[in-house]
């Protein structure tokens, strides 16, 4: 099946952005090492390509984040860097050559203030939803807890391997210390948060937290068990896969109202024939053909050598 194409139905959009590891392997095991390496390419991505990253958790085969950017092509971008970043910087820590990613990431407009609630809650309540902690704040991985209900920045630290890589070949002693950047970032507020104080947007976050709190404990409470803690969740080995993994279609978009995510699948329907109608037309050589806007171009088809004469 063809991959969905990247649509944004109107100018700073605000998306669900998910990314996975292959065959959900535990590449992204938290570690304090590679919990700082992450939100150092973070922060390094929000300098060159700067979007609006609202939340972010980063479990241990995947990541989610809500972020607003103003078109495809800037989400694209910081994506490219963050997944890229992650993929190398991971692979050298846990030893792994292989492909790092199960496939592109995924973006999913995030339509209403009610669902972008409902989906701030759930990144927030990664680690205590599958029994692992007991509080979303205490997941060993990145999270963004401390940071919406109290205002603590995110740090961390971003490695400039080409710099270190040429200094290497040049014959000079290295260590990736000296190529270090620290980086320093806060998240934007939500855009349904947009009208609220920053008193009263913590108030809401917290709020969220002891909803899952009280959640977690009444699961684990009704299934008997502890959580497995978070240094067992550490101590997991990064290229074990699990036995099992939950697969289900990705909705259209995240709309709590009916009538609206009509609209948004009718523009979506359109924005894809006009797409593929010209996709076709440019393939069979026409010039000047008029893609929607907002959107990747196809690439061009392969032309062969010239038959000899």
């Amino acid at each position: 099946m063809a991959r969905k194409l990247r649509f944004m139905r109107k100018p700073n959009s605000t998306f669900e952005v998910t990314t996975r590891t292959l065959q959900g392997r535990l590449l992204l095991r938290p570690s304090k090492e590679l919990n700082a390496i992450i939100i150092g390419i973070l922060g390094r991505a929000l300098a060159l390509y700067p979007v609006m990253l609202h939340l972010v958790v980063v479990a241990s085969n995947h990541i989610h984040m809500l972020i607003t950017a103003e078109n495809v092509k800037q989400l694209a971008d910081f994506m490219r860097f963050v997944n890229s970043n992650i993929a190398k910087e991971a692979g050298i820590l846990h030893r792994w050559k292989e492909k790092f990613w199960g496939r592109r990431y995924t973006s999913l407009d995030v339509l209403d203030d009610k669902k972008m609630i409902e989906r701030a809650a759930y990144l927030l309540s990664h680690g205590c939803k599958e029994g692992l902690v007991l509080r979303p704040q205490d997941w060993p991985g990145v999270n963004c807890v401390e940071a919406v209900t109290r205002g603590k920045p995110l740090k961390g630290v971003w490695y400039d391997r080409t710099k270190q890589y040429e200094a290497a070949r040049a014959g000079q002693e290295v260590s990736c210390r000296d190529f270090a950047t620290e980086y320093e970032f806060e998240l934007s507020p939500l855009p349904c948060f947009a009208g609220l104080s920053v008193g009263q947007q913590r108030a809401q976050y917290r709020a969220m937290v002891r909803d899952i709190e009280e959640l977690a404990k009444k699961q684990v409470a009704k299934a008997g068990r502890r959580v497995m803690g978070a240094s067992r969740v550490r101590a997991a080995d990064p290229h074990r896969r699990p036995s099992k993994m939950e697969k289900s279609p990705a909705p259209l978009c995240h709309c709590s109202d009916p009538q609206m995510w009509q609209r948004y699948r009718d523009d979506y329907r359109w924005f894809a024939a006009a797409y593929r109608a010209a996709s076709r037309r440019l393939r069979a050589g026409e010039k000047d053909v008029k893609f929607p806007a907002n959107c990747f171009l196809p690439a061009l088809a392969f032309k062969g050598l010239e038959a000899p004469g």
